[in-house]
């Protein structure tokens, strides 16, 4: 049997296309679809088949797939819902290993039971199928122009995936339009079998595609999805726009392609976790593909700007900056050489640098000795001019210098639409504004670090079993605490008892203030419910208290099972925090930090991640906190003990995959100090497999 990636590149390097519902009108999809075909340029063998018409644009058709002369490497799949199951079973018996099912009409509209009927039949019959509801695919290496259209021009080296026909053919032909042009250009629909992860671990072993951009509504699979980016990210850059960040955007994604969508902040948590670029628009997924494409791996994130005018150079610096990307000063020598050019008396040699000039001839020049003295991993020029000769002096410079190239070209008349194709069509990618010229490069820079500094022994990403209680139940404080100890998670001393008598001499022993807590497995918030008494000074407080507990706690919840209390050494003052766990119905276990009190209610100051999560993850998470000064020593503070709580992140994400039981865990407040950190409270939802372990 084939594997997956194999029939993948059957399908894109067939020789050979069966196109059931192949039709004679031009309002037709199957008319469009062999129409595309033709017009594309496919070499091999195109067999239209449809039983009423013995030709279909001068090509001989076909009464059925049983009556083609040969198998073909792949059928497209233009037939009414209702007939779609006998050709699939007529392509299975034919021996295709691979349809293409362009209908719609099934999970997308509740018709779930038409797609499992499909998928049951592709396992009978030994056939893969990609789609249904798509509009085809494109894979330009071979010329192949499967989709109702566009009819593209150009071969580069960006593929595009895409959940939506009309986001495909959009990207795609921004790209033809611009010279960059595609690899392939894939379109999902309802991934009844064949999915994003699987051609995007295609497309990391195919020589054409250089970069992906990828538009999603939602994954089959988080950790089969999440799996493909660890092997795939580090290799070939990934950029992604996730659908459905609204609750509009979310009810339209169930209803248009039922997928799965999994909270936003989380996905794309999980995407820079794993080295792809999450971006929030169409403009930005296309501009950080196209760079991504075509601009060699930068090698640091030193930018030097050189413009034709002050202002855009300015627009360029003030990017820069708030992208983090360094504007490195400029070495005298290089100054010193820049002025013997005797360039315009307006410009300035700074960086960015303004040559004041027309001249494409003098870009070459600043650039080449910029190269010279090693200023920059990347050179950014701008046109805000019509430059005469700039395109195809910008070309040579490519071939010259080591730093990468970029343009961003505004205001250039007829210069500017006449090189703008042959730019990027020369792997050199221009930007309508300095702005999204610099963005683009900063995604660049971060896709070179992420590849210099990423480990090949990366935590694995275990599957986990699916949790199928629906009714969770909380563990008791003093089980939940005894399974932190067991992972080394500091707590202070306590004791659980069941009565006031018993709590005074746990009392002594502990030593006051204390804190008592309820215990009940029906009181999932202690203090809601008046559960919790703190600053006990004494054992007249500490009795008084138990009693106030009792009463509060049965006025608020009268059918709760009160077990006891829990009895708590007082934790000095400190800052608090957040660190806990919930599982997610896309990825899985996923680990969460934030700033404690207001900062997480006010701010929503919470970073995330998906398990399993290690030491440095944890740092990136804690350094995502906008309280992260607070942590790290803000106006002469003392720095807080980042190690532990790092440390600590680690063992909750240790937690929740060793017991797949577990849907949620809250440690809150967690208290940070110099020298520490301390869990002092710990809520854990649905532990069934904790005494298992």
């Amino acid at each position: 049997m084939k594997s997956t990636d194999e029939i993948i590149h059957q399908v894109f390097n067939a020789e050979s296309v069966a196109v059931v519902g192949a039709s004679a009108d031009p309002s037709k999809y199957g008319y469009m679809t062999l129409d595309c075909i033709i017009k594309g340029g496919f070499r091999g063998r195109i067999y239209p088949v449809n039983p009423k018409t013995p030709e279909i644009l001068g090509i001989k058709a076909y009464a059925s797939l049983e009556t083609l002369p040969e198998t073909p490497d792949v059928a497209v799949i233009l037939v009414p819902v209702t007939v779609v199951p006998h050709v699939l079973r007529d392509a299975g018996k034919k021996g295709i290993p691979t349809a293409v099912i362009t209908t719609a009409g099934y999970r997308e509209v509740g018709r779930a039971d038409l797609q499992d009927e499909l998928s049951a039949i592709a396992t009978e019959e030994n056939i893969r199928i990609i789609g249904p509801n798509i509009e085809g695919f494109i894979y330009m290496p071979n010329r192949l122009n499967a989709q109702f259209f566009p009819v593209l021009k150009n071969s580069g080296p960006l593929a595009t995936i895409s959940q939506s026909g009309s986001l495909t053919n959009g990207l795609a032909e921004w790209a033809d339009r611009d010279g960059l042009g595609i690899s392939a250009c894939i379109n999902l629909g309802n991934q009844a079998d064949i999915c994003e992860a699987d051609f995007m671990e295609y497309l990391a072993r195919d020589p054409h595609t250089r970069a992906m951009a990828l538009y999603l509504e939602g994954v089959k699979d988080g950790r089969r999805f999440l799996s493909a980016l660890q092997r795939v990210a580090p290799e070939k850059p990934v950029v992604i726009l996730k659908a459905g960040r609204s609750s509009a955007g979310l009810k339209s994604v169930a209803s248009h392609t039922a997928s799965l969508a999994g909270g936003h902040e989380l996905f794309s948590a999980a995407c820079r976790q794993f080295g792809a670029f999450p971006v929030n628009d169409l403009a930005t997924l296309y501009d950080y593909g196209k760079l991504l494409a075509t601009l060699p791996v930068p090698k640091g994130n030193r930018l030097l700007v050189i413009s034709s005018s002050g202002g855009i150079g300015v627009l360029a610096a003030d990017e820069a900056e708030s992208a983090g990307i360094a504007l490195p000063d400029l070495p005298d020598g290089f100054v010193k050489e820049v002025e013997s050019l005797n360039l315009s008396p307006l410009g300035s040699v700074a960086n960015p640098m303004d040559l004041a000039a027309i001249w494409a001839e003098e870009f070459y020049e600043a650039a080449c000795l910029a190269d010279k003295y090693d200023v920059a991993d990347v050179i950014l020029i701008n046109f805000g001019d019509p430059i005469r000769d700039g395109g195809e002096t910008l070309i040579k410079l490519s071939k010259k210098i080591k730093a990468g190239i970029a343009v961003a070209y505004m205001g250039g008349s007829e210069d500017e639409l006449r090189d703008r194709p042959r730019l990027n069509q020369a792997g050199i990618p221009v930007f309508s504004t300095p702005e999204r010229a610099v963005r683009a490069i900063g995604a660049a820079m971060a896709f070179g670090k992420f590849s210099r500094t990423h480990s090949a022994d990366l935590l694995p990403l275990p599957r986990v079993p699916e949790n199928r209680d629906d009714t969770p139940s909380l563990i008791p404080e003093p089980e939940a605490v005894a399974l932190l100890k067991t992972y080394n998670i500091d707590y202070p001393a306590h004791c659980f008892v069941k009565t006031v008598d018993d709590a005074c001499t746990a009392a002594d022993r502990i030593g006051y203030p204390l804190v008592l807590k309820v215990v009940s497995p029906d009181v999932p918030h202690k203090s809601d419910a008046g559960g919790v008494q703190v600053n006990l000074e004494s054992e007249e407080d500490l009795r008084h208290a138990y009693t106030a507990i009792e009463q509060d706690v049965s006025a608020h919840l009268p059918e709760a099972d009160i077990q006891g209390c829990l009895v708590c050494s007082q934790a000095a003052p400190g800052l608090e925090l957040i660190v806990g766990a919930v599982t997610d119905p896309v990825f899985g276990p996923s680990v969460i930090v934030g700033m404690g009190g207001i900062y997480t209610e006010v701010l929503s100051d919470v970073s995330q991640r998906v398990a399993p999560v290690s030491l440095e993850e944890a740092r990136n998470m804690i350094r995502e906190l906008k309280g992260y000064p607070l942590l790290a020593g803000a106006r002469g503070a003392a720095a807080l003990d980042i190690d532990g709580l790092a440390h600590l992140i680690t063992r909750v994400s240790d937690i929740v995959l060793d017991h797949p039981g577990i849907t949620e865990l809250d440690l809150n407040p967690v208290r940070i100090y110099q020298d520490r950190v301390t869990v002092l409270d710990a809520r854990i939802l649905d532990a069934r497999l904790l005494k298992s372990k």
